[in-house]
Formats: structure tokens, C-alpha cells, sequence
């Protein structure tokens, strides 16, 4: 049965996580945890390439993007501290040893194709999620997804137009690109989860965010799959005039997958 924004209207919005139950403080600080460290490691490898970019408004604009990562997974950090329960490690980020990201960001990007793809397709996934936290029980992280998604909006548009610019058919530079989008595209549209998903499901139920994962997918494939289909890149999703949505037309690699981190396993 599909969730109906009333019934997450209906209730009570805290900032105090002890107004949760436990089970739903828990998942809603795994939620947090994944939302911020994500946006750490991809900071960092932005960072990487602040000095390495092809052209020195790249850098600039790269460097303009690592701050902004950085900046939204501390402004999530602290609020661990509100919770009881957290462990001590998550309360003190100089203490962080270990980070729960998606897999493709445990190593550098060899090249630039690879930034480009990252910004192009997971930091889109990513502001999908915060749209969908934007009516979120939790008033910090509904706050939070406010100011996010009005930074984020220079990044969709750099990472557009640099796709388009590599994009030039029968270059090798067209060819790097679709290597790179194709390396992290499985991963990006596992990430955002899978259909009855018990752990997302009851993030929905509790009101922690507001879209099923259906509902993330196609806002995620509408952000990007008109650039993609334009360009002539077939990365397994088409759009179906007749129902009028994006459909994959491959299986995703979900006997890989970890729920709880999100995390494709090697």
C-alpha cells in the first residue's frame, strides 16, 4: 500500500531524539551516519582534484565543492551527540576511524572522467535523499535539507556540463566518460534502495523521510536521464513514453549488497 503524506503529517515533529522510540532512533542515526559520511569522503575526494583539474575553473569549482561537502556532513555530525545511545566514537569527530560510504569512494578517482561521474550521478542520488528528508519528523535534519539543497543546485549544473563537454562521439575522452559513469552507476541506483526494503520501509513509516523508493529513483532519473539519453550513453534505464516513467532494463547487483551500511560488498 503506498504511504500517504498525511499520514506523516500526523506526527509530531521533535528535535529531540528521545522523543523517538529506540528503534526508531536507531535508525534514524544510521540514516545521519550514512548521510554524513558520504558527504566527508566525497568532500575529500573532490579535494583530491583542487589542484589536478584540466583547467583552472575546474579547480576552483572543485575546490568550491569540497568545502560544501565537508561543510553539510559537519553540519550533521554534532547531532549525534543528541543521541543517548550513540556510540562514544560517533560523538567526537576527530574520533572517526572508519567511515560508512559507498564503496567507489574507499579509493581515490584515478581520473578526472571519474569526478566528473561522481558529481554527475551520487551527489545527485544524494540531494535526492535530502528532498525526501525535507518533511522529515526530525527538524534538524528537515533544516538541514533546506540549506543543502540550495548549495547543491551548482553542482548538478557543473556536473552536467562537464558530461555534455566529454561527451563529443568518438573521442577518447567520450570513451573514459562512459567507462566512469558505467563503473559507479550500479552501485549509485542500489544506494538510494531497494523496493520493501525493511530498513527504508520503516524510515517511510516513521516519517524520517517522505518518498518510497520508487519515488526516489524516478525523481533521480529525471534529474539525469534526459542529459544521458541525449548524449546517446545507455546505462540501462529508458523512459517509457507510454506509462511515462524511467524504467531499468537491467538487474542490479542486490546479491551484493548490504542494507544496513549501504554498501555494495567486493
Amino acid at each position: 500500500m503506498a504511504f500517504q503524506m498525511d499520514d506523516i503529517d500526523a506526527r509530531a515533529s521533535s528535535s529531540d531524539p528521545n522523543d523517538f522510540t529506540k528503534k526508531t532512533q536507531g535508525v534514524l542515526l544510521n540514516l545521519l551516519l550514512q548521510l554524513a559520511d558520504n558527504k566527508y569522503v566525497l568532500g575529500k575526494r573532490y579535494a583530491e582534484w583542487a589542484n589536478s583539474a584540466p583547467l583552472l575553473e575546474a579547480a576552483v569549482a572543485a575546490a568550491a565543492m569540497t568545502q560544501d561537502e565537508l561543510g553539510h556532513a559537519r553540519s550533521i555530525y554534532p547531532l549525534f551527540r543528541t543521541f543517548p545511545d550513540a556510540p562514544p566514537v560517533l560523538k567526537r569527530e576527530e574520533d572517526r576511524d572508519d567511515m560508512i560510504n559507498i564503496t567507489f569512494l574507499d579509493e581515490p578517482f584515478a581520473h578526472w572522467t571519474d569526478f566528473v561521474a561522481a558529481v554527475f550521478l551520487f551527489d545527485q542520488a544524494l540531494s535526492v535523499i535530502f528532498e525526501s528528508a525535507r518533511e522529515s519528523i526530525f527538524e534538524p535534519l528537515k533544516q538541514r535539507a533546506d540549506k543543502i539543497l540550495q548549495e547543491e543546485k551548482f553542482h548538478a549544473m557543473y556536473g552536467a556540463t562537464w558530461v555534455r563537454s566529454l561527451s563529443r562521439e568518438g573521442t577518447a575522452f567520450r570513451r573514459a566518460m562512459e567507462v566512469s559513469l558505467r563503473r559507479i552507476w550500479p552501485e549509485v541506483i542500489c544506494w538510494l534502495g531497494q523496493p520493501d526494503e525493511p530498513y527504508q520501509q520503516y524510515a517511510l513509516e516513521e516519517g524520517l523521510l517522505c518518498d518510497e523508493v520508487d519515488i526516489l529513483r524516478q525523481k533521480f532519473f529525471q534529474r539525469i536521464g534526459p542529459l544521458l539519453e541525449e548524449l546517446g550513453y545507455d546505462l540501462s534505464i529508458r523512459y517509457d513514453e507510454a506509462a511515462g516513467r524511467w524504467e531499468l532494463t537491467d538487474e542490479l547487483p542486490w546479491d551484493r549488497w548490504d542494507a544496513r551500511t549501504r554498501r555494495l560488498r567486493l
